[in-house]
């Protein structure tokens, strides 16, 4: 029995897709040019390039940004954000929010979305696209 349980764990494992892997399949099913994906997410290329490095788990407003960069529907969004590491909490203001954005927001850009972040009293750090870094 043992062996029936690593061999489905193991099998789980090589379907599993990484997060990189699911942005670019996302990518080539929108028929998208790697440009078009960082002018419609407003993300650096660093960004992506972490993500494929899995240095570490993106930011959530990344996860976001890429969602609505890539359009996609609210319920494909919400299992990319998991697939991020992440869930949108129905008691945390700026998640509700974010939920708010890729339900109604995100065909009309990451602009569009600031905006809407704005509006709702959203700190800047929140804010999608890639932030500027301060320079001291």
């Amino acid at each position: 029995m043992d062996n029936s349980f690593k061999q489905e764990f193991e099998k789980q494992l090589s379907i599993s897709k990484t997060l990189y892997q699911e942005i670019m399949d996302i990518i080539d099913i929108k028929n998208m040019s790697m440009e078009e994906f960082y002018t419609n997410t407003e993300l650096n290329r660093t960004i992506l390039s972490d993500i494929k490095k899995n240095k570490s788990r993106p930011q959530l407003r990344t996860v976001i940004s890429i969602c609505v960069g890539l359009q996609l529907e609210p319920m494909r969004a919400l299992d990319f954000i998991k697939s991020a590491g992440y869930n949108l909490s129905s008691t945390l203001y700026i998640d509700c929010v974010y939920a708010d954005i890729i339900t109604h927001y995100s065909e009309f850009g990451i602009s569009a979305c600031n905006d809407r972040l704005k509006e709702l009293g959203i700190e800047k750090k929140y804010y999608l696209g890639s932030q500027p870094r301060k320079r001291i």
